[in-house]
C-alpha cells in the first residue's frame, strides 16, 4: 500500500511540475514577446531586420543546445556568470530554469504569431483613433494591440504545448536539481529504462495524460482565433503605419539590443567558449583554451558513425515525408470526400508529443509483425531494436510538413497545365510528372530541407528508439552532455548550430523560388 501511494505521489508530482513549468514558460514567452512584437513590427526601431533574425533563431536551434548554453552560464559552481558575480548567484537547475530556457526557446512562436496579426490589422482603425485625438502610442495600445492579442496568446499556448512535450531541457536541468524536478516526459523515460510490465503500464498512463494536453491546447488556440470581439481585417493591400519612436528610438534600440545579446548571443557564446576549454569549470585563461576537443570529437569514429547514421535517417525521412505528403495532397484534391481523413492522418501526429509517439511505436513493434500471403508466403516486419523504427517515427511525426507544403503548392497550380498535357497525348502520370511536378519542386525541396534539419538534431524520440550501439547525433550530444564531457558536447553543439544555420540559409533561398514568396 505504501509503495502504491509513493508511486502515486511521484506521478502526481510529475504532472504538477509539467503544468507549472509549461505555464511559466508560456507566460515568459508572452511577456517578452508582446512588447518585442510591437517594437519589431510596428515601429521604426533601428536594425529591425537584424533583431528579427536573431530573436527568431531559437526556433531553428534545438532547445537542448540553449539549455547547454545557460548551463554553462548559470551552473551554480562553474557557470561563467557565477564566476563573475560570485558563486551561487545564479542557479539554472530546477523548475525555474527549465521554464526560463523553454520560454526563450518558444519566444519565436509568440513573435511570429504577433507579427502575422499586426500585419493584418486594418490601419484605418489606428487612423480613426488618431482622428479622435489619441496619441500614436495610445492608438497603438487601444486599437491595434487588442486585435493582435488573441494571436499572441495563441503563440503562448503553443509554447505551453511545446514545453509540456519537451524532454531534453527538463532532463538536463531537472534530474540533477536538488531536489530533482521530474516532469511527465522525463518520468516516462525513467520508467521505460526500468523495463518490466508494471513500469511500461505506468509509462502508458502518463503518456495518456500528456496526450490530453494537445487537444486542450489546440482547442484554446482555435477558440482565441474564433473570438468574435477580436476579428482581424482580412482585406488586401494593408499597409500599417509605422509608429515613430522619436527621441526614444536610440534608447529603445539599445535596450532591445541588450536583451538580444543577453538572451540569444550570450548562451551561444557560452557554448562556443566551453568547446575550447580544456575542461568545463577550469579557470578562464589563455592557457586553459585549446582546440584539441574539436579535432578529437569531430574526427572520432564514434562521431563519424553517428553523423553517417543521422544523415541516412534524416535524408530518408525527408524523402519519405515529401513523397507521402505529395501523395496525400493529390488524394485530397482528387477525392475531396477523403480530404478530412487524409489531412487528419497526416497532420495530427505532429501535435502528439515525441515521447508519446516513441512509446506507442515501441509497444506496437515490440513483436515482429507477420503478413501471410495465400498461406504460403510470409513477410516479417521486424523493426524493434533497429534504427528503422526511428526512421518510421521521424516520418510519422513530421509528415505534416510535406502534406502542408504540397497542399499549398498544389492549390496554386493551374490544372489546365495537366489537361493540356493530356490533350497532347500524355497519360495521367506523365502529365503530372511533366506539367505539375516541376512547379511543385520548390515546395517539396523546402519540406525536405526543413524535415532534414529537424530530424538531424532530434533528441526526444531518438533516446527512446535508437538501439544500443547505433547512435545518432542527437543521442551522442545527449550522452556527452549528460554523462561524459560537456566540452566535447559543446563542440558537437557548435557543429550542429553551424549546420542549422547553413540549412536555414538554403531554406530561405528555396522559399524565394516559391510562387507565393516572389512578390
Amino acid at each position: 500500500m505504501s509503495a502504491s501511494l509513493s508511486m502515486l505521489v511521484e506521478e502526481g508530482g510529475a504532472l504538477a511540475s509539467t503544468l507549472g513549468v509549461s505555464l511559466g514558460a508560456s507566460g515568459l514567452a508572452f511577456v517578452l514577446g508582446t512588447p518585442l512584437a510591437i517594437l519589431l513590427f510596428r515601429t521604426d526601431l533601428a536594425l529591425r531586420g537584424v533583431f528579427v533574425a536573431l530573436f527568431t533563431l531559437p526556433s531553428a536551434v534545438p532547445p537542448f543546445i540553449w539549455g547547454m548554453g545557460w548551463l554553462s552560464l548559470a551552473s551554480p559552481r562553474a557557470g561563467y556568470l557565477n564566476r563573475f558575480f560570485g558563486e551561487g548567484t545564479f542557479d539554472i537547475y530546477g523548475a525555474g530554469g527549465i521554464a526560463f530556457v523553454m520560454g526563450l526557446s518558444g519566444l519565436p512562436l509568440v513573435l511570429l504569431a504577433g507579427a502575422a496579426a499586426l500585419r493584418r490589422v486594418d490601419p484605418a482603425l489606428d487612423e480613426a483613433a488618431r482622428v479622435c485625438g489619441a496619441t500614436p502610442l495610445r492608438a497603438l495600445l487601444t486599437t491595434t494591440l487588442p486585435l493582435a492579442l488573441p494571436s499572441l496568446l495563441s503563440g503562448a499556448v503553443m509554447v505551453l504545448l511545446m514545453t509540456a512535450s519537451a524532454f531534453g531541457v527538463p532532463y538536463l536541468l531537472g534530474v540533477s536539481a536538488t531536489p530533482p524536478t521530474r516532469v511527465l516526459t522525463t518520468r516516462i523515460y525513467e520508467l521505460v529504462l526500468l523495463g518490466g510490465e508494471g513500469s511500461l503500464t505506468r509509462a502508458l498512463v502518463l503518456s495518456s495524460a500528456l496526450v490530453l494536453l494537445a487537444p486542450v491546447a489546440l482547442l484554446a488556440t482555435w477558440a482565441l482565433g474564433r473570438a468574435g470581439r477580436v476579428r482581424l481585417s482580412a482585406g488586401k493591400g494593408l499597409s500599417p503605419r509605422t509608429l515613430s519612436l522619436g527621441r526614444a528610438r536610440g534608447p529603445l534600440s539599445l535596450a532591445v539590443g541588450a536583451v538580444c545579446a543577453g538572451l540569444v548571443l550570450l548562451p551561444l557564446g557560452a557554448v562556443a567558449l566551453t568547446s575550447i576549454q580544456r575542461s568545463f569549470g577550469a579557470e578562464l585563461s589563455w592557457e586553459s583554451l585549446t582546440f584539441a576537443h574539436w579535432t578529437g570529437v569531430l574526427l572520432a569514429n564514434r562521431t563519424l558513425d553517428a553523423a553517417g547514421r543521422s544523415l541516412v535517417l534524416s535524408v530518408g525521412a525527408g524523402a519519405l515525408v515529401c513523397a507521402l505528403g505529395l501523395a496525400s495532397a493529390v488524394l485530397r484534391r482528387r477525392f475531396r470526400r477523403l480530404g478530412p481523413a487524409v489531412e487528419a492522418l497526416a497532420v495530427w501526429p505532429y501535435a502528439i508529443p515525441g515521447t508519446v509517439l516513441a512509446l506507442a511505436l515501441l509497444v506496437a513493434f515490440s513483436r515482429d509483425v507477420r503478413f501471410i500471403l495465400l498461406d504460403r508466403v510470409a513477410f516479417v516486419l521486424a523493426l524493434a531494436h533497429t534504427p528503422w523504427l526511428l526512421l518510421l517515427a521521424y516520418v510519422v511525426k513530421h509528415l505534416a510538413l510535406g502534406a502542408r507544403n504540397s497542399t499549398e503548392a498544389l492549390a496554386q497550380v493551374d490544372v489546365s497545365l495537366a489537361e493540356a498535357a493530356r490533350v497532347s497525348g500524355a497519360g495521367p502520370v506523365r502529365a503530372f510528372v511533366d506539367a505539375l511536378l516541376p512547379l511543385l519542386r520548390p515546395a517539396l525541396l523546402a519540406a525536405f530541407v526543413l524535415t532534414f534539419l529537424v530530424c538531424v538534431t532530434e533528441i526526444t524520440m531518438s533516446v527512446l528508439l535508437i538501439p544500443a550501439g547505433s547512435e545518432v547525433l542527437g543521442t551522442l550530444l545527449f550522452e556527452l552532455q549528460s554523462y561524459a564531457d560537456p566540452a566535447s558536447a559543446a563542440v558537437l553543439a557548435c557543429a550542429l548550430v553551424v549546420l542549422v544555420l547553413l540549412g536555414q540559409g538554403a531554406l530561405a533561398g528555396v522559399r524565394r523560388r516559391l510562387p507565393g514568396e516572389r512578390a
